[in-house]
């Protein structure tokens, strides 16, 4: 009579299996993500007041917009009808960077009531950004106004109204 045999396999793991990485893979995965990328958007209003967003210009646009005409259009305040105190009196320092939608809203506001200010982007001009840290050392966001000798933090439009009006 024929015993059956019995075989046991014993499995030896001794860690996680490897893999081997091409490094030409690595270099052209690392240049085709980690690159810069630089692109422009335009911004216009059409004759109706509809607002368009496209990365290349249009054809005859009302009003267009796109990212480096911002620190341009910074500089100057816009014209208005509306009149403010005369501007030997008011004193604006604003610092701000080119991405923040509260800076935008600052500039905005000062430009719609004719306020001349004083634009300084922080990161393009590190004297501006050592001369924010001296005058509020405990705030790091953006935007900060300095109206009148005043510090004022970010943007709401009722603030900087009274700011304005001392």
């Amino acid at each position: 009579m024929k015993v059956p045999q019995t075989t046991s396999h014993i499995l030896l793991l001794s860690g996680p299996p490897t893999m081997n990485i091409n490094p030409s893979l690595i270099l052209s995965f690392t240049l085709t993500f980690a690159l810069p990328v630089q692109a422009e958007i335009y911004k216009w209003t059409d004759a109706d007041g509809k607002a368009h967003f496209s990365s290349s210009k249009p054809v005859h646009p009302a009003s267009i917009e796109n990212r480096n005409d911002l620190e341009d259009k910074a500089a100057r305040p816009a014209p208005s009808d509306k009149k403010q105190q005369p501007a030997a009196t008011q004193q604006i320092d604003l610092y701000v960077t080119s991405w923040c939608p509260y800076c935008k809203k600052a500039i905005a506001f000062l430009r719609k009531n004719n306020i001349a200010f004083n634009s300084y982007d922080i990161e393009k001009d590190p004297d501006a950004a050592a001369r924010k840290k001296t005058l509020d050392p405990d705030y790091s966001g953006i935007p900060l106004a300095v109206i009148n000798g005043v510090n004022i933090r970010g943007f709401n439009e009722t603030t900087y109204r009274q700011a304005l009006a001392k």
